[in-house]
């Protein structure tokens, strides 16, 4: 039945009453209910045409809805739906036999069939978060065997495409021309361990119950509950016993969660900022944006505006502990003016006689686009450039208005916060700027086809090769510069024990709430 306004609203209205007055823990010995505090909002509905862009939205719908193959609590691929697969030598047809007496949340089981709708239906209305265009066509072999057979060989299959996609129910699903419409409760019925039981979106709100029919073992909690709430107000119900965690903590309240007797797991977050530079327009010019690297104290920037919970990011893509960066010592682009300079003036900029940059005997005004999280350090970075002479307007963008000045190339700079972490397979859209925050980067025919080789080659020895070549190609050629890789910290209770995963959440999540940390 479709989830009414009114219905919702009820669901937020008992929760204080029925949710936090329950006990620590019930009969069976687990705990009864978590609450997450999130300070982010509303996420969407958590199912895969529901959810809001971004990868929260993805990891509250991963709680409901399982995919082929899963990650242990270390970050390993271990067997989801799927208990066993099969590769072939040419890497062209994976052969996947699924786990006896799955079922939805409504009871019906779980098939092969179940798995072959999801690979055609998602073909014909694309996933954000998955391409599936490799894939020609999956054949159902029985109720629980499979095979997918692929156009190309695809090096992310089992650590991307399968790792990620959501698999759908063909009875609920097939007929819905429109899934975005789909709004029902039927379209919010997964398998995975938790099933959906509310939401407000008004208040952010989102409610859980326990799949106890769960194949991979019982979750830990009855009910959960995840709400809005800032770091501030999150901390004080922590110490009333109202709030059991908070997964994205500001590192400056570490010190303060702990004082209050709270856990805090704290790790490099791989979500990178970083200054992207359009190469479609003045920075084409690689002198120009080494130039402005030289010209940024990454450092200073850090103290100003992060307090420190942050590390001068590595200039090429992937990051230090990440699987899939390379030894090379890439380029750090110290801060250095007078090189800054020198390189302006190589190419082709000079300067008049208050010192302020000039093309054509016009003063140069660079527009830097960022939005609302990113605006102190928008600023520091505007002053920066402008202490060499050149001149800054920064614009703060709602986040549509942002996408949309990317897309057209409505910019000059622009500062956002982008993860480096999940399989790469598909990091030459990225590159090309088939997603809204990539890079918009076709100048390096080198670095585009180092990435269609890497996607392709079965050896995961050769794909690590090629991707060290590209990552020190990326931090010479500088589609953005790297700035600064935050610190990400998580103060929880004894109720659960987070973990950040070397590689992130499936499509590089940077988070320590995955859902292999809600099940037993």
């Amino acid at each position: 039945m479709p989830f009414s306004r009114r219905a919702l609203i009820q669901y937020t209205a008992l929760w204080p009453f029925l949710g936090f007055a329950l006990s620590p823990t019930g009969a069976n010995g687990r705990a009864n209910r978590l609450v997450i505090a999130d300070e982010g909002g509303d996420r969407g509905l958590p199912a895969p045409f529901l959810h809001h862009k971004d990868g929260i939205g993805y990891l509250y719908t991963s709680y409901i809805f399982d995919t082929l193959i899963a990650q242990d609590r270390t970050g390993k691929l271990v067997g989801g739906l799927a208990r066993a697969w099969q590769l072939s030598s040419d890497g062209l047809n994976c052969t996947i036999t699924l786990r006896d007496n799955i079922r939805w949340h409504d009871g019906s089981p779980l098939t092969a069939k179940d798995v072959v709708f999801t690979v055609a239906y998602m073909a014909k209305h694309p996933y954000l978060f998955v391409s599936t265009v490799k894939i020609a066509r999956a054949v159902a072999l029985s109720a629980n065997r499979l095979n997918i057979l692929l156009r190309e060989p695809d090096a992310g299959l089992l650590s991307g495409t399968l790792l990620n996609l959501p698999i759908l129910p063909e009875h609920l699903y097939a007929g819905h021309a429109s899934p975005e419409r789909f709004t029902s409760g039927s379209a919010l019925m997964g398998s995975g361990p938790y099933r959906f039981s509310g939401y407000d979106r008004a208040e952010g709100r989102y409610f859980f119950k326990g799949n106890t029919d769960y194949y991979r073992g019982d979750p830990l909690f009855d009910q959960m509950a995840i709400v809005t709430m800032g770091p501030d107000a999150a901390l004080r119900a922590m110490r009333s016993g109202e709030v059991d965690l908070i997964p994205f903590l500001p590192y400056d309240r570490v010190t303060q969660a702990r004082s209050m007797g709270f856990q805090v797991v704290t790790a490099a977050s791989n979500h990178v900022v970083r200054l992207l530079f359009n190469n479609r327009n003045r920075f084409q010019d690689r002198d120009r944006r080494h130039a402005l690297a030289f010209a940024i104290h990454r450092k200073a920037l850090i103290e100003t505006v992060r307090q420190g919970e942050a590390a001068p990011a590595d200039t090429g893509f992937f990051q230090p502990n990440s699987p899939w960066g390379g030894d090379t010592a890439l380029p750090t682009y110290a801060f250095d003016p007078q090189q800054a300079q020198t390189l302006l003036s190589k190419s082709g900029w000079s300067r008049d006689q208050h010192k302020r940059w000039c093309s054509d005997g016009e003063v140069i005004k660079l527009t830097l686009v960022t939005d609302t999280p990113l605006r102190r350090e928008a600023v520091v970075v505007s002053e920066q450039l402008e202490s060499i002479g050149l001149s800054v307007d920064v614009r703060i963008l709602e986040r549509t208005a942002l996408r949309e000045a990317l897309r057209s190339g409505n910019f000059d700079l622009s500062l956002l916060s982008t993860s480096t972490m999940g399989d790469p397979s598909d990091l030459v859209r990225y590159l090309a700027g088939d997603f809204w925050n990539g890079d918009y980067f076709a100048d390096s025919r080198e670095m585009t086809a180092l990435l269609e080789q890497q996607a392709q080659v079965v050896s995961l020895h050769q794909r690590k090769a090629l991707l060290a070549k590209f990552q020190a190609l990326y931090a010479y050629e500088l589609p953005s510069y790297m700035l600064f890789n935050p610190t990400y910290a998580t103060a929880h209770n004894h109720k659960i024990a987070p973990r950040f995963l070397p590689d992130g959440v499936a499509i590089g999540i940077p988070t320590s709430v995955h859902k292999s940390v809600l099940v037993g």
